[in-house]
């Protein structure tokens, strides 16, 4: 914990994005109705009779630019648009993100109504069907009910070519609009019914809530931006509702949500119906058929003998190249007598592949001569019996020369010769089943680097094997068991993956890499409070209290930070102060926290200013950056999650002040601010 503060970064405090838009207006301006999917528009066209009007559109040209800041905004061009069912085209990104952390869109800055990715993710489908083989942009194309091209307008040398087509090939929409009962929402596929929709259930309660989702699991139309919603709520009934609706409803379409919902997914009997439906999409489907393989576990499946036997208590200290040398002796000078003892030739072998460990961990010489000296005698054991553990150094030996096929080959070898008598060294055994993990993963990563609809369950199953047995003996390095997590993880098994890390985190309850690992898997399965809340059970039961409230007040602040990005200013609000708490306990429980916690209280008490700011709060956001500048100075000019420095949080926080003519409280700040 004496790191830089530099060195330890806030891996989940993304950057935001200045770009992506404030939440929508009360009375937003009108706009374009983009349609959010191809299918979804050509639904909407078989519905009403409407032409289809495709727009391609790119950044950084200037007709394209003019298009989209200007005539596309102008009214007199949006009423003409409400004779059409409207598609847009562009590669470019201009928000950071799709969705926010309670699963609500996050629309295009250029094309509100539409997220980036639908409007990246739409080009291929237009292309195939209405582009005739050409890339053009700025593009505008009518088609006709019954897919006669109108008008294919672009290398126009004036926009008003397109906008006269347009305008001139327009339809006319019916005369009765359709319904906005709930019944009827969930059969139409327009933008504007899936916003509807999507808004009758953010203003209901939780009642109403639970209403719709019962409805949506017998939609018509695909109601996944309704349930993504749902699927984030901390309320487990609403989550509860939501999930089996997907179980109902999903497709293909649907598969990351289908993931994210495995993730959360404590109920058994939803969590069996989520899996049946990647079943049926995985019957046409090969991502789905991948993923539904990989959650078939064999309740059977054991790691085979010696592995799973008991282990003997190590012959040596692997930590000491001393007592490694003292083995080394020993078993030189009874192999001089007896040469043909392989017993003592094993043991040989693996205490010079220890010695290579030690030497390659702590940057010493000679590396390379002890592998090849613990390959050669591990080469030269033939007895049966002993097979599996003469190939398991091999395997070590190989993997730390950086030979990973000849380790995946004395893997599969080690696993294979079965001896249900012998009970191996354990420092053979742990550090052998690390490299069986790290061979696993490369052979899958591999696998599905080439085919990502490619099927690792074999590896899977070795995987989840030896992670069991290493965390029921507390073996294993930790940065191996990170290796085989992340391979669950990879593949979508991403509950499974974080039940071994929470083992792990009390394996290795000061590691940032473990906290890390664990911190990312709960923000992204459950949401930033729910982290922060399983950070709070951390504490409770944590031997070293300061290093637990230095992990937890980390949580809390990252928690604080996507709060306030989520615009949940009183939940934000406690976080930060959770976080000033714990950052506190901390340095006072262990002086060599002290400085870091102080570093992070700092950003901790900026991001509450912020807070007490908005809230009208002038004094408390005062007294948060006063605070903070004595706390540790150095810090009011390094960044938060959100790369807001605190000394710039003061100035602000000063300005404002002073246009509300609270000059008294604006001058408290000037120290900090010059």
């Amino acid at each position: 914990m004496n790191a830089p503060v530099g060195s330890l970064l806030l891996t989940l405090c993304f950057c935001p994005a200045p770009q992506d838009p404030p939440r929508a207006a009360a009375t937003p301006p009108p706009r374009i109705e983009w349609q959010r999917s191809l299918n979804d528009a050509l639904a909407v066209q078989k519905e009403t009779g409407l032409p289809l009007l495709v727009v391609v559109n790119m950044d950084g040209e200037v007709f394209n630019d003019r298009f989209a800041t200007t005539t596309y905004l102008d009214p007199a061009f949006i009423e003409s648009t409400r004779g059409y069912v409207c598609v847009v085209a562009s590669p470019d990104r201009h928000t950071t993100r799709d969705y926010d952390a309670l699963g609500r869109r996050v629309e295009c800055t250029r094309f509100p109504g539409c997220t980036c990715s639908e409007h990246i993710n739409i080009e291929p489908d237009l292309f195939a069907r209405f582009f005739n083989n050409t890339r053009n942009a700025p593009r505008h194309v009518g088609v006709s009910k019954d897919g006669k091209i109108l008008f294919d307008r672009f290398l126009d040398q004036s926009m008003e070519t397109a906008i006269d087509a347009i305008a001139q090939h327009r339809g006319k929409p019916k005369d009765k609009q359709p319904g906005d009962t709930l019944d009827e929402l969930l059969t139409r596929r327009d933008a504007k019914a899936r916003r509807t929709l999507e808004q009758m259930y953010e203003k209901g309660d939780p009642a109403q809530k639970r209403k719709i989702l019962a409805a949506a699991a017998t939609a018509k139309n695909e109601p996944f931006d309704l349930l993504r919603i749902a699927l984030h709520d901390d309320d487990t009934t609403i989550f509860a509702a939501a999930a089996t609706a997907l179980a109902a409803v999903a497709t293909k379409d649907a598969l990351i949500d289908l993931e994210d919902t495995l993730a959360r997914a404590d109920d058994a009997a939803i969590a069996k119906a989520l899996q049946a439906r990647l079943g049926e999409i995985g019957k046409t489907d090969k991502g789905a058929q991948r993923l539904h393989a990989h959650f078939a576990e064999n309740s059977d499946a054991r790691l085979s003998a010696p592995w799973r036997n008991e282990w003997t208590p190590a012959a040596f200290d692997a930590t000491s190249r001393d007592a490694i040398e003292a083995v080394l002796d020993q078993c030189e000078g009874k192999l001089k007598a007896t040469p043909d003892d392989e017993g003592v030739r094993l043991l040989l072998a693996t205490a010079q592949a220890a010695g290579g460990c030690l030497l390659a961990n702590t940057g010493g010489k000679g590396v390379e001569f002890w592998f090849e000296d613990a390959l050669r005698n591990a080469g030269k054991v033939a007895a049966p019996p002993l097979q599996a553990e003469a190939k398991a150094v091999t395997a070590v030996a190989a993997w730390m020369r950086g030979d990973s096929e000849a380790a995946q080959r004395a893997v599969a070898l080690a696993l294979g010769a079965a001896n249900s008598d012998r009970k191996p060294d354990a420092w053979l055994a742990t550090t052998f089943l690390d490299v069986v993990l790290q061979t696993m993963a490369g052979a899958a990563y591999a696998k599905t680097t080439a085919d990502a609809a490619a099927n690792v369950s074999p590896e899977l199953e070795r995987t989840r094997l030896v992670l069991q047995l290493q965390a029921e003996r507390n073996g294993g390095a930790e940065a191996a068991a990170l290796v085989g997590i992340g391979l669950l993880e990879h593949v979508g098994l991403r509950a499974k993956a974080r039940r071994y890390l929470e083992a792990l985190v009390k394996r290795f309850p000061t590691s940032p890499a473990v906290h890390e690992r664990w911190r990312n898997r709960l923000f992204v399965d459950f949401g930033a409070e729910a982290m922060r809340k399983r950070y709070a059970e951390f504490v409770a039961s944590a031997k070293d209290p300061a290093s637990a409230q230095w992990f937890a007040g980390y949580a809390s602040l990252v928690a604080g930070e996507q709060h306030t990005r989520d615009e949940r200013n009183d939940v934000a609000m406690k976080a930060y102060t959770d976080a000033i708490e714990r950052f506190t306990k901390s340095a006072a429980a262990n002086a060599d926290f002290t400085d870091n916690a102080n570093h992070f209280a700092v950003l901790s008490y900026g991001g509450r200013a912020v807070l007490r700011q908005a809230a009208g709060d002038g004094a408390g956001a005062v007294d948060d950056l006063v605070r903070a500048a004595e706390l540790r100075p150095a810090s009011l000019d390094e960044n938060d999650g959100l790369q807001r420095k605190p000394r710039a949080i003061a100035g602000r926080v000063a300005r404002e002040l002073t246009q509300q003519g609270k000059t008294e409280l604006a001058e408290k700040l000037k120290p900090i601010v010059l």
